[in-house]
């Protein structure tokens, strides 16, 4: 099985963020963390200040510092080759000197503001584009596997696309692209790949014939006859062989193990232009090229159908971005307002604005296509034109620096060669205010004055936009300490700038809630609120006092359960000790409470349907879950929908799962278990309800006759004083015996599937008249009665018999839509021999499990919503693989189910089940754990019959433990079967 790297994030950005980022300082902690979250292994770093490396030469650069930081470490990787073949890295370059986009110069592309109006899910209380980037480029590295050493991206750019589209590479230099008009093409690269009729080519590699650069689009359609084209996203994939390549193109010695260069940097390279453009099957590369041995390295390009790029790399193209991200909402924001309040901003036009980290103390007018960063509170602007932009950045103790600018200033040229400054030839402006015209880039021109931000008036920034600038102003102005552009960067003082964004924030969330209580808006709650715990724990304590002192109205506000106890879960996250414990507790109860009430599950009046001398027999199948398990999960069904694929199975040859009802004259309920050899006898209402502990005998069927009508609050009619007077009315009581041939925490689903037999039994013992969807939605409701949480695929997976794909859409309502699927790929030759059921003899309990992440799905944490959007995509794929008869498309989806568990709970694997893996070796085509436990049954696929029958061997020879053992299982033609003697 070819197993998936974790992951190392290097991230290039501004040097003077970075140096910052190692400051024992409030806002640099805050950093730190924010990059601790990114990825579990995160550096920063920057490109020189000293030389332009170029994309390929800053790669280098940036791998090289990142080694060369992990020497420092106890356990040093002592060569360079050695270390890139340690783990996959992802290299997002996010710094430059951004002169497109001035207001993000500083901190870099990658920490660019998202607003939340942009409709990107998960909402997270501080987004930035790394944060919608990063995972799916995460993903899309590991689904390369192991041949993909490397991954490059750019910082700007965001490809919003299926990651579990990415199939494993088998190339040395992989790019990644998408199909687009000729018209968009001719300002990216593009590849260009032999014509193919194969139109579920997405995804998979196809050979370059060759790539150019920014070709027009004449050029295009001339070769289209021939070829398919995809413009280059900037994103590429480099194996181990190709990075070592990039490192001597760039004047490394493996010999030395230093780079041979008179600055001790690397050489500048351009991975587009001159690696991009010397790839192919049709292109010779230059002799340099082929003597470092490019010619040796295969190439390939991921066409990507149905991606979205969107490229924020200049002020212009930020808002044009964000617009085009609503595509498909039925209402687009074009008032973008982050970190701020927009009651102290009006529009006077259609065009978009941009509003972050300002304060105004009256509204200010905006005429479209502006953007406002950093504006003070003291600050004295009424109004921006069109295409007016102000930044305005903290340096120094108590300064600011005060920038206007033109939408489209791109900072770069000299005054009368094509420089501009606000929007107007620079020579020009300058001589109109009477500052000398240098032969000076405009970018390093002093022109932007540091000043107190009382001093920032309407009058300063029409001068900076006049056709005749008031002279007297000039004069301020000059008599004033002034930097360029380029000095702005430089100055920054970080912890005032990141401060002054948490007080926007802060102050954002506070009418965020005040709408809430005010007019139901309830948008605040529906986002990452585990982040806005700790932002409020973190840098606004003032923000956690005042949601604590308003619990009461905002709860008043809430109507959805879900929303209700996400609102009180976050209350939990901050405060500590019992309160948080009471809180949490509240926190769960709403969303049972509102479950096991709901009018699915309505009350019932049990009856005696059975002669004194009939036996109900009840019997189901188990269930392997192949994909999707989590997603059918409350909270996250019912605001997302759920999909799973699983089959139905009978073990053995026998269904596991028994239960045998008979009626009885005394007036109790006898409760047996045949494999645990033990019983119990129910004579009260209050023995009955004691069903709470999850890990008792009998809690099972205690909930389910509390459900069937046994207990008062479930029964429809005028309630008895006592069980046996209840009894009693039905002729006598009942005697339950209950037959598990899997043991508990097996992962097979076992709990909820013997819920849903017991149920199923119940219900022709006593009249209830459910059918299997009724039956479906009160195992979920059984399953809230006994707080183990749980979702409805165990109960879905027995119900329904066969391979089939269950999905749910969001709602309170849970109706299962059912689609069963072609069982080639596991019919009888497949199962047993290439396909294996393995207890592997270890155990292990779901509801702390289930606990620990429900109170994720409660609280919107962004990385598990994010794994649980994964897992949804990956259990689709597999049903299209299935569909479509690929075995090997089928083992792979099967093994990023298990890695995918494995992302969303750590503990799902243990060095045990590791080693069982291991002694698997090269015959194992994929595999997963059963169950949402991570459970004791394995699934083992392996990569042909013959594979198979050396894993049993060698599984038989060297088992983990003496439990251990193979599971004979065929597929079950049914579901659930109750029958009566």
């Amino acid at each position: 099985m070819q197993k998936l790297l974790m992951s190392q994030f290097v991230l290039t950005t501004s040097s003077q963020l970075a140096s910052f980022s190692s400051q024992p300082v409030p806002q640099a902690a805050n950093l730190r963390s924010y990059l601790a979250q990114l990825s579990r292994s995160t550096h920063l770093t920057a490109d020189p200040k000293t030389q332009r490396l170029g994309s390929g030469g800053g790669t280098v650069n940036a791998l090289h510092h990142a080694w060369t930081e992990s020497n420092k470490t106890p356990n040093p990787v002592r060569t360079l080759s050695q270390w890139i073949d340690q783990q996959q890295r992802l290299v997002l370059h996010a710094g430059g000197e951004s002169r497109r986009l001035p207001a993000y110069a500083a901190v870099g592309k990658a920490f660019i503001p998202m607003p939340r109006e942009a409709r990107v899910q998960p909402q997270l209380p501080q987004p930035k584009l790394a944060d919608y980037q990063l995972p799916q480029m995460q993903q899309a590295l590991n689904g390369a596997g192991s041949k993909a050493s490397v991954m490059v991206a750019s910082g700007d750019v965001w490809l919003d696309f299926e990651p579990a589209e990415i199939a494993s590479v088998d190339t040395d230099i992989t790019g990644i692209g998408m199909r687009v008009s000729a018209e968009v093409a001719q300002h990216f690269g593009v590849h260009f790949v032999p014509k193919s009729q194969d139109n579920s080519a997405s995804g998979h590699t196809r050979p370059i014939s060759f790539f150019l650069q920014k070709p027009s689009p004449a050029e295009i359609r001339h070769f289209e006859a021939k070829y398919d084209f995809y413009v280059d996203t900037g994103m590429w994939l480099f194996s181990a062989d190709a990075v070592q390549f990039l490192f001597k193109r760039c004047g490394w010695s493996d010999t030395s193990q230093r780079f041979t260069t008179k600055t001790g940097l690397p050489l500048p390279l351009d991975l587009y232009t001159e690696i991009g453009c010397a790839l192919g099957t049709e292109t010779k590369p230059s002799p340099a090229l082929k003597k470092l041995g490019l010619h040796k390295l295969s190439a390939s390009v991921i066409p990507l159908e149905a991606a979205h790029f969107y490229h924020l790399g200049s002020s212009r193209q930020i808002l044009e971005s964000i617009e085009e991200m609503q595509r498909h909402s039925p209402s687009v924001q074009r008032f973008f307002c982050i970190a701020a309040s927009a009651n102290s901003f009006t529009s006077t036009s259609r065009a978009a604005v941009w509003i972050e980290a300002s304060q105004a103390a009256t509204p200010i007018r905006l005429g479209g296509h502006n953007l406002l960063t950093g504006l003070p509170a003291q600050a004295r602007i009424t109004h921006l034109s069109p295409n007016t932009c102000v930044d305005v950045v903290a340096v120094a103790e108590t300064a600011y620096v005060f920038r206007p600018y033109h939408i489209d200033d791109s900072y770069r040229g000299l005054p009368g060669a094509g420089g501009t400054i606000c929007g107007r030839d620079a020579a020009e402006w300058l001589a109109a205010r009477g500052f000398p015209v240098e032969k000076q880039d405009v970018f390093d021109l002093p022109l932007y004055p540091l000043v107190p931000a009382s001093d920032i008036s309407q009058a300063w920034l029409d001068w900076f936009f006049a056709d005749q600038p008031d002279l007297e102003i000039s004069l301020q102005l000059k008599n004033l300490s002034r930097i360029s552009a380029r000095q702005i960067s430089e100055q920054i003082n970080f912890e005032r700038y990141f401060t002054q964004r948490s007080t926007g924030y802060a102050e954002q969330f506070k009418a965020d809630f005040q709408r809430l209580i005010d007019q139901g808006d309830t948008s605040v709650l529906e986002q990452d609120c585990a982040a806005l715990a700790a932002f409020c724990r973190n840098e606004a304590p003032q923000l956690a006092s005042w949601l604590r002192k308003n619990r009461s109205a905002i709860a008043a506000a809430v109507r959805k359960p879900e929303l209700q106890a996400r609102f009180t879960l976050l209350l939990s996250e901050l405060v500590e000790g019992e309160a948080r414990a009471a809180l949490t507790r509240e926190g769960f109860a709403q969303l049972q409470t509102a479950m096991v009430t709901s009018r699915q599950l309505a009350k019932m009046i049990p009856q005696r349907s059975l002669k004194e001398d009939q036996i109900v027999w009840g019997r189901s199948p188990v269930r392997l879950d192949l994909a999707g398990g989590w997603t059918d999960t409350p909270p996250f069904c019912l605001q997302a929908g759920g999909s799973v694929l699983n089959v139905a199975v009978l073990l053995n040859g026998q269904p596991p799962i028994q239960v045998f009802v008979r009626p009885t004259t005394d007036t109790c309920l006898q409760l047996r278990s045949i494999d645990l050899g033990s019983s119990e006898t129910v004579n009260t209402y209050d023995e009955l309800a004691d069903f709470r502990n999850p890990r008792g005998h009998f809690s099972l069927p205690k909930a389910a006759l509390a459900m069937a009508g046994f207990l008062p609050e479930f029964f429809a009619g005028k309630p008895h004083r006592t069980l046996r007077s209840q009894l009693k009315s039905l002729g006598g009581g009942l005697e339950i015996s209950l037959l598990s041939a899997v043991p508990k925490g097996s992962g097979l689903g076992t709990s909820s599937i013997l819920a849903a037999t017991i149920l199923g039994a119940l219900n022709r013992a006593c009249g209830l008249g459910w059918d299997d969807l009724d039956l479906y939605n009160r195992v979920l409701g059984v399953e809230q009665l006994l707080t183990t949480g749980g979702g409805w695929q165990d109960q879905a997976g027995a119900l329904f018999p066969g391979l089939k794909f269950i999905e749910t859409q969001p709602g309170a309502t849970q109706q299962p839509s059912i689609r069963y699927l072609p069982t080639q790929l596991v019919g009888p030759d497949i199962l047993n021999r290439q396909l294996l059921l393995y207890y592997t003899g270890a155990t292990r309990m779901a509801k702390g499990i289930l606990q620990e992440i429900v109170r994720d799905m409660f609280l919107g944490r962004a990385e598990t919503l994010r794994t649980l959007e994964a897992i949804r995509a990956n259990a689709r794929h597999l049903y299209q693989d299935l569909h479509g008869g690929d075995t090997h498309a089928v083992q792979r989806a099967i093994a990023r189910s298990w890695e995918l568990n494995k992302q969303l709970d750590s503990g799902t694997t243990t060095p045990e089940i590791e080693r069982i893996i291991a002694t698997c070796g090269d015959d194992l085509g994929a595999c997963k754990l059963l169950g949402a436990g991570g459970g004791g049954y394995m699934l083992i696929c392996a990569k042909n019959s013959e594979s198979g029958s050396r894993i049993r061997e060698k599984l038989e020879a060297s088992p983990p433990n003496p439990r251990a053992r193979f599971i004979d299982f065929a597929i079950s033609p049914t579901g659930l079967q109750v029958t009566v003697s």
